[in-house]
């Protein structure tokens, strides 16, 4: 299985049908108030978002071979030593497909896709397709709370209870405060419990977010557990990936502005940057052009990543997660979480260019501003430096190109891997989302932020 992918790519698989798939999508909007219903047969290139449902044509006995597949690369805007980089990563890999590109001095100076967006369909990826884009979803979240500190609604180092109804504290250190600043960088002692690992479920969550927050926060909550949702060590005292956190930001922005996250993001953010295609719930994308996330199990060994002590392999209706069997690639169900405001933001990549151009230019783009420059300076100033890890406020510091400095963060979650990486005083930006989890997208934003001098 190496190789297949690579000779996937290399010739036309033959025998192959052309006739429609039964992979189909349903979209059906379960938010509380919302009785929206839409259904989509078929799959054209671009986006997808809320309650949507995959029917695989492929069962778990039995995952996708792309020996079956055809070459499906577009290569309008081609850079030969780039492909090849490209091309390598997915054969070693087993990746079902690749969406990248490269922005410089605020304009988008090369882009490629590779692969398929859906093996079942033989669909190839697209710039404009949307996907999860996984816990670069967090920079968004802290953009919208950012937006809230310029208006001065509060300070970084406030308790986060002073504006909640209830307070939030780790039992086991009940006078040490959770601030906003400890959130931003991972240091809350907030813990992804067992809770956060099973609410991977197919289609939009049915449970609120603030429902979700005040469970996993309160005690007594329905999600609550002592054990589970707290670290032993006191907030402050030591760093551990969190995304209950990104939650409880995003819950924290609703107290604030009064307005509910989603549609505030919206407002603020989506719409300034004209993406007209972005949304944090299936039900408000085309769920035509969504990509398909693959789990890909090569003997016997499933490529998945664990949340909360919960091994994520497949994301399947009426299942949640599942171990798949049989080797190949699997496909799972287009997934959200009550928690979405850590990982579950849909978007393309030409869109994610958008957002980046942003940053690059200071908080504006093209006379559409959604953030002061001084306060982008800021959160992309270290605030925590342990061994190579340096944190600024969500954005992390990474390994500097031709002597400039990088920062940037990844994504991870069943079927999905994205990397975004930002030069600031180059003005250059690397983007790029794969379909198959343990892609190692950084390698390629790394290698096209390497290139960025011959374009």
């Amino acid at each position: 299985m190496r190789t297949a992918l690579r000779r996937a790519y290399l010739q036309i698989a033959t025998g192959i049908s052309t006739a429609r798939s039964p992979l189909a999508w349903r979209c059906v909007d379960t938010r509380p108030g919302r009785g929206s219903q839409m259904d989509r047969q078929g799959m054209d290139p671009q986006q997808m978002n809320r309650r949507t449902f995959v029917s695989a044509a492929v069962g778990l006995a039995g995952g996708v071979r792309l020996s079956r597949f055809a070459n499906a690369w577009d290569t309008s805007h081609s850079s030969p030593e780039i492909d090849t980089f490209i091309r390598d990563r997915m054969d070693t890999y087993n990746i079902a497909g690749v969406s990248a590109c490269l922005v410089k001095n605020d304009r988008m100076v090369w882009s490629n896709t590779y692969g398929f967006a859906d093996l079942e369909r033989e669909l190839p990826m697209s710039l404009d397709w949307v996907q999860n884009i996984c816990s670069i979803s967090k920079t968004f979240t802290t953009t919208a709370l950012m937006q809230l500190w310029e208006q001065g609604r509060f300070q970084l180092d406030d308790d986060v209870s002073s504006y909640m109804s209830f307070p939030v504290r780790n039992p086991a250190h009940p006078d040490i405060p959770i601030t906003f600043r400890r959130l931003l960088t991972h240091r809350s002692s907030i813990r992804d419990g067992e809770w956060y690992g099973r609410m991977y479920l197919c289609g939009d969550p049915a449970v609120t977010l603030a429902d979700w927050i005040e469970g996993y926060l309160q005690p007594g909550g329905r999600f609550y557990d002592v054990q589970e949702n707290f670290q032993s060590w006191a907030p402050g005292d030591r760093w551990d990936y969190n995304n209950v956190a990104f939650g409880l930001l995003a819950y924290l922005v609703e107290q604030m502005s009064g307005e509910n996250f989603a549609d505030y993001c919206r407002t603020h953010i989506f719409e300034p940057l004209e993406m007209n295609h972005t949304s944090w719930y299936l039900a408000e994308v085309d769920v035509s052009r969504h990509v398909v996330p693959y789990t890909y199990v090569e003997d016997g060994e499933v490529r998945s990543p664990t949340w909360g002590g919960h091994p994520l392999g497949v994301i399947l209706e009426g299942s949640g997660s599942t171990v798949p069997q049989g080797d190949g690639h699997h496909p799972s169900c287009a997934y959200n979480h009550p928690n979405f405001p850590d990982g579950f933001l849909r978007t393309s990549v030409r869109q994610l260019s958008w957002f980046a151009r942003a940053y690059l230019n200071g908080g504006e783009l093209d006379g559409r501003r959604i953030l002061e420059e001084s306060t982008i300076r800021q959160m992309l100033e270290p605030q925590t430096v342990e061994g190579s890890r340096t944190q600024g406020l969500t954005w992390y510091a990474q390994a500097p190109v031709r002597g400039r400095e990088v920062w940037g963060h990844g994504g991870s979650d069943p079927g999905i891997n994205t990397d975004i990486r930002l030069v600031p005083d180059q003005r250059i930006a690397a983007i790029a989302f794969i379909n198959t989890w343990g892609g190692n997208p950084s390698q390629i934003t790394q290698r096209l932020l390497e290139e960025a001098t011959n374009f």
